[in-house]
């Protein structure tokens, strides 16, 4: 990991780094003349030589080792993520750019083209196009580019230089065949140095624009008293909008192909008024070391009520309870004890003050670490919990009855507020903590305090899972707040500070910002595509697409889309997107093809804003894609998902994930016998906790069983869950892994003869359970399969021959957790006696050792010469110093 890549502080937020226009040197759009002083489109550009084709990124590039102009100091890597600026050289066009996550500046690289175009707001659509005299739009240039490939690209490619500017776009950039190079003569869209240019699926306004609230508009009545004279109001029809688009039921129950209009302010997206508001919390923490706490809910017998500390059990407060119940006084402890050669930690509300509760009383249980809810046992009934129904918990309120799968009721009187609930929604985990999902309310019963849905939000619903609710005028109740009246058009805001000096922009385009559609050899450079309504980029199918160094913000959905071979995403930065950062699906699964396509050295933060949970940084699916060297951080759910074969994941960076979620791991994939040849190696996963209670939050979690995936020189630090998860899967190899300070290193289980041998749904055609039928689907005993994965095709292709009580096909037979250093973690194994004894092999884990880091305190987790994990027969280094992103 590079060493700035550990000051997680001074990374920039996402409004500044969506203001990169603001800040990446001369933006100076009146500047028409050549970049790289070279001849214009068709001419010779310099010296003519031959184009890398491994590179894919345009040109020829001459290495050279002159210093740099503006912009920072290339010595020290001060720099604005992204940014770029020209630097010398004696031939072609000289550049470096400061890396995605700001750690500092590429070395100063040279290049040429065969023949130049260039753009710039200045320019004129009846101008000859060439450097010296450009183009107004992106639309001339690729009508330019269209007529150039089909006389025949000369070698070297050819380049439209995009001048510094805005350029709003009323329809997608679309790209395909008639636009395409080749290996030696690529087409690239490329930023000039020292500029930033900005492509725009948005309208820009005015602060100016927006006017006071009159005291006179029927809306002016409905705003909360402390917002009344602050707000402002413009109508979108002066900026040419009149398709709002629709709040659409989206989340995990459906993905939204594309957004309502969004409003940015200074390049961070606005939120529609809600209630509660993302910053209130009244949620107690730290219950576990307090004085005193209250338990709720509707138990019986009724054991809620005031508990006060009476000692320290298990290295935390044990409490009794302020009064009997019954005549009995219970208590409430934890306590962590060894079963079967496994530790098992559980908090228990019991008559007894220490020890495992016997049957003779009541009692409730809780098998975690923290505290929260707590089932019943020997006769009790109801849960009880540590969570204050009527409590906010960071922007959600609590279910306080399920009545139906489309109708539940709430606790207090805030929608009352609300005097029209028509285009009301809720955004909510109604059921689970992994399955989010917005949707309309049908009506609102305030005197019941109930609401219905127009529609099942997924799962159904339960008390005590959290929701808000939106898009209310009554709750524009702080700065940055808004609401659009899609009656009149006229969007209404409470201005964040710092609103008048600040760029506004109304994303606009329902379509894909740029849209490449079976092209080839075409890149896209050093550019920021911002604010549309669906993805910013989409590559549908062809081969050798790169998008170098572009900054991609503000989509409505995922920034990227992709699919083909042999495509590249690197140096990338992807910020305040509505669901994921790139969804990559390449190469085939039967024949084991290699898509070759390849994610790295990007930067992805705050993804996952309309969509919370299965919407990650990167997705990737097929066979042979890799996603390595990124930074990958803040954000609902998981950083990485993947499925199929021969995918790669190594030397990422991965933390603060899976914050608004439960039963989720930061890598993350599930129910797959046929999922061979995945690696996972290299990575360093840290701080990952979640603001919900339920299942826990994990590392690397490899699902129901998953199989033949190697999880290989890993570290995992400070995950509140298990660093591994291993569901059931077979073949599953997790060695040479370095777990420090997280709730478990190891939990496994046998989940596969546990739940699926009896009365399993696993033969139903079409059921997610089903896995032999997806192994069937990829051919798993015929060739290639056959060879490369021999324990797989040994599986019987026999539903009744698998479940067979002698046979061990549902056993997570074949998995290995060898080599493994563990250090201060709450438990270093969870798991049954049954499911170790079928591992192929556990051997040589040093379960609680320093592994002596070299730098902890400043998270360099590099291993000193004199590690104890050297000593471990076959225990290899890993390459801590390689992991993130390099300039």
């Amino acid at each position: 990991m590079k060493p700035c890549t550990a000051k997680l502080l001074t990374l920039l937020t996402l409004a500044g780094s969506f203001a990169l226009a603001a800040a990446c040197g001369s933006d100076d759009s009146s500047n028409g003349g050549s970049p790289g002083g070279s001849s214009g489109a068709g001419g010779t550009g310099g010296a003519d030589a031959d184009v890398d084709a491994s590179g894919g990124s345009g040109g020829t590039d001459v290495p050279d080792g002159s210093s740099g102009s503006d912009g920072g100091d290339a010595s020290t890597g001060a720099c604005v993520a992204n940014a770029t600026e020209s630097c010398d050289c004696t031939q072609g066009t000289g550049s470096r750019r400061c890396a995605p996550d700001a750690s500092g500046w590429s070395a100063c690289e040279c290049t040429t083209y065969g023949a130049e175009y260039a753009v710039s707001p200045t320019g004129s659509d009846t101008a000859t196009g060439s450097p010296d005299d450009p183009f107004a739009t992106l639309g001339r240039a690729k009508q330019a580019v269209a007529d150039l490939v089909a006389q025949g690209v000369p070698s070297g490619g050819v380049v439209v230089w995009v001048h510094g500017g805005a350029y709003v776009l009323d329809e997608s950039l679309a790209l395909g065949s008639t636009e395409s190079g080749t290996a030696t003569a690529p087409v690239v869209w490329r930023g000039v140095p020292g500029e930033s240019a900005r492509i725009l699926g948005g309208k820009p306004a005015q602060p100016a624009d927006f006017s006071p609230v009159p005291a006179t508009s029927p809306v002016y009545a409905r705003l909360d008293p402390a917002a009344q004279g602050h707000v402002v109001q413009l109508d979108l029809s002066a900026l040419g909008i009149t398709d709002y688009g629709e709040l659409e039921r989206r989340g995990f129950c459906r993905r939204a192909p594309r957004s309502a209009v969004e409003l940015f302010v200074a390049g961070q997206r606005m939120p529609l008024a809600r209630w509660p508001d993302a910053s209130e919390n009244t949620l107690q923490s730290g219950l576990e070391t307090g004085d005193a706490l209250d338990l709720f809910g509707s138990p019986n017998p009724d054991v809620t009520g005031h508990y006060v500390k009476d000692g320290t059990q298990d290295s935390v407060s044990s409490f009794t309870r302020d009064g009997l119940v019954g005549g009995l006084q219970f208590h409430l402890y934890r306590r962590t004890w060894d079963y079967q050669g496994s530790s098992h930690t559980a908090w228990f509300v019991t008559t007894e003050t220490t020890g495992y509760p016997s049957d003779t009383n009541p009692w409730w249980y809780r098998y975690d670490y923290d505290l929260g809810t707590m089932q019943p046992s020997a006769g009790g009934s109801g849960d009880v919990t540590t969570q204050d129904p009527n409590a906010i918990n960071h922007g959600f309120a609590p279910i306080a009855e399920a009545l139906s799968d489309t109708t539940w009721r709430y606790a207090g009187d805030r929608p009352s507020r609300w005097s029209d609930v028509s285009d009301l929604r809720f955004h909510g985990f109604w059921k689970y903590a992994w399955a989010d999902c917005h949707v309309q309310a049908a009506s609102i019963d305030t005197a019941t305090r109930t609401v219905t849905f127009t529609e099942t939000p997924g799962y159904g619903i339960e008390a005590g899972q959290p929701w808000y609710a939106y898009n209310i005028p009554e709750e524009i109740t702080e700065p940055g707040e808004w609401w659009l009246d899609r009656s009149t058009g006229i969007v209404y805001l409470w201005p964040p500070a710092g609103f008048d000096a600040s760029e506004v922009v109304f994303s606009s385009l329902a379509d894909p910002v740029v849209r490449l559609n079976d092209a080839a050899w075409v890149e896209l450079r050093d550019l920021s595509i911002e604010a549309g309504r669906a993805e910013l980029v989409r590559v549908e199918d062809g081969s050798n697409v790169s998008l170098v160094g572009l900054s991609l913000l503000g989509a409505g959905t995922d920034a990227v889309v992709m699919s083909g071979a042999q495509h590249r995403m690197d140096h990338c930065h992807v910020a305040g997107v509505g669901n994921g950062g790139v969804r990559v699906s390449g190469g085939d699964r039967p024949s084991l093809t290699e898509s070759e396509n390849v994610i790295e050295h990007s930067h992805f933060e705050h993804f996952g804003q309309w969509e919370w949970t299965y919407r990650p940084a990167v997705n990737l699916s097929g066979a042979g894609n890799v996603a390595r060297n990124n930074l990958i951080h803040d954000a609902p759910h998981s950083a990485i998902l993947y499925g199929g074969n021969e995918n790669t994941i190594e030397l990422n960076e991965i933390h603060n994930v899976c914050e608004f979620s439960s039963d989720a791991g930061a890598i993350y994939a599930g129910r797959d016998w046929g999922a061979r040849g995945n690696v996972i190696r290299h990575n360093f996963i840290h701080d990952v906790a979640t603001n919900f209670e339920g299942y826990g939050v994990h590392g690397i979690y490899l699902d129901d069983c998953l199989s033949g995936i190697r999880v290989e020189g890993n570290v995992l630090y400070r995950i509140s869950g298990h660093a591994i998860q291993h569901g059931g899967g077979r073949d599953d190899l997790m060695v040479n892994n370095v777990i420090a300070r997280c709730g478990d290193g190891l939990s496994a289980d046998k989940r596969g003869i546990d739940w699926l041998a009896n009365g399993s749904p696993n033969n139903t055609p079409g059921d997610s359970w089903n896995l032999l039928e997806k192994l069937q689907q990829v051919g798993y005993q015929d060739e290639p399969w056959a060879s490369r994965y021999p324990e797989c095709a040994a599986i019987p292709n026999d539903w009744n021959a698998i479940i067979d009580p002698g046979a061990q096909w549902l056993y997570p037979e074949g998995s290995v957790f060898s080599r493994n250093v563990g250090y201060e973690n709450n438990d270093w194994i969870r798991a049954s006696a049954e499911t170790l004894a079928v591992y192929a092999e556990q051997i040589d884990n040093l379960e609680d050792v320093d592994p002596k880091f070299v730098d902890e305190a400043n998270l360099d987790l590099s291993l000193q010469p004199d590690s104890p994990a050297y000593d471990l027969p076959g225990f290899e280094e890993i390459p801590f110093g390689e992991i993130g992103i390099a300039p």
